[in-house]
């Protein structure tokens, strides 16, 4: 059955935008870019309707792929639900996407399927800060904003002046953050463990080339291809089922108490460089294209065999 797939893309990274147009024309299906911006929709009960650059699209798409970055978070998120909502398939929803993007609510889920991480403290008042710092256990401490990727956001506070003056400045511009245990031992190194359908297709672990405390590959980060333990490969998958994630890049760490989560990214890279696909030489885009598809298709089975039954 030959599929219509919508990338739905906010248009920052080309390239794997491009890897997955191509993955899906090989494949044999049809496949187009569909930038969220350019997306307008009609929101009623008789006609709704989605449009890009004016025309309607509804009936063109069976299948849609989102990449939606966090700059384009919310509107990207309200055009997903608006395909959901007119049922067509979606390979993620934008509840586990939303639910991934906040790192508060994330880490809260994770704690509820009791799924390893560093302690952290959140709180609203200045007067509480001490506490929450001491909750982490002191300092040095990582401060997180709420919502960010790609190690943008992520800051390191080495001593206690240091560490109020970031959350007071914080709070003053209303700006919401977590705080965390900084792993000492595992400073400049992570692990990123690609998970499509349930199933970990291919993992590296990056390191810092200059000394930062981030190993993001876009903070300039070297990267190598592993092998997870057992132990590694569970926690990872039952981070993403925590959250209902279906396409995800889970970062772990090696600390002296066991590996922890430390992000699940909802619209993780894998091209580039030292991105996964070039250090692992697993085709990444040719297996999202594959569990969108095959979902897809199981969808619209169940579909008729409802309406058969009804």
């Amino acid at each position: 059955m030959r599929m219509r797939i919508g990338i739905l893309t906010t248009g920052n990274d080309e390239e794997e935008d491009n890897r997955l147009v191509n993955s899906a024309k090989a494949q044999g299906h049809d496949a187009k870019l569909l930038h969220v911006t350019k997306c307008s929709l009609t929101v009623c009960s008789n006609t709704p309707e989605i449009y890009y650059e004016g025309s309607p699209i509804s009936q063109i798409f069976d299948v849609i792929i989102p990449r939606i970055d966090t700059a384009h978070t919310e509107y990207g998120l309200a055009v997903l639900r608006q395909f959901q909502s007119m049922h067509i398939f979606t390979s993620d929803n934008a509840y586990a996407l939303k639910l991934g993007r906040d790192k508060l609510r994330c880490t809260q889920r994770l704690l509820k399927e009791e799924v390893p991480f560093p302690t952290t403290g959140f709180a609203y008042s200045n007067e509480d800060f001490d506490n929450i710092i001491k909750t982490v256990g002191g300092v040095p401490l990582v401060i997180k904003l709420i919502e960010g990727t790609e190690g943008v956001g992520v800051f390191l506070a080495d001593d206690m002046k240091h560490a109020v003056n970031l959350l007071k400045t914080f709070k003053k511009l209303s700006t919401p953050l977590i705080v965390q245990k900084f792993i000492e031992e595992s400073a400049g190194t992570d692990i990123r463990a690609f998970v499509v359908g349930g199933e970990i297709i291919a993992c590296m672990e990056r390191k810092s080339s200059d000394g930062d405390f981030r190993a993001n590959i876009a903070l300039g980060g070297h990267s190598k291809a592993i092998t997870l333990s057992e132990e590694e490969k569970n926690i990872a998958l039952k981070a993403t089922q925590a959250i209902g994630i279906n396409i995800a890049g889970v970062d772990l760490i090696r600390s002296h108490s066991g590996t922890l989560v430390i992000e699940i990214n909802t619209s993780p890279d894998f091209g580039g460089q030292w991105g996964l696909e070039s250090i692992s030489k697993v085709d990444v885009a040719g297996a999202i294209i594959k569990f969108a598809v095959n979902e897809a298709r199981n969808s619209f089975r169940g579909n008729r065999i409802l309406k058969q039954a009804s």
